[in-house]
């Protein structure tokens, strides 16, 4: 699955990244975009998912390299 972004909570946004590098990346860079679940398979960690603050939509659409979606 490619990275993705929603809107789901008033003033924040949330990520989906199975890139490990990027996760590696984004945990050292980014405090303060919490890490809201991880999923594993078979023991190893698969993809992360982030709960960002809206005000950083732009940084967060250019580090994941997607743009915003709008889920109901």
């Amino acid at each position: 699955m490619p990275n993705s972004i929603w809107r789901a909570e008033t003033g924040y946004l949330f990520a989906y990244t199975e890139n490990r590098d990027l996760i590696r990346r984004i945990k050292r860079y980014k405090k303060d975009w919490a890490i809201t679940a991880d999923y594993f398979r078979n023991g190893r960690l698969i993809g992360v998912q982030f709960k960002i603050p809206i005000e950083q939509r732009r940084a967060a659409e250019r580090i994941l390299e997607t743009t915003t979606e709008k889920r109901a």
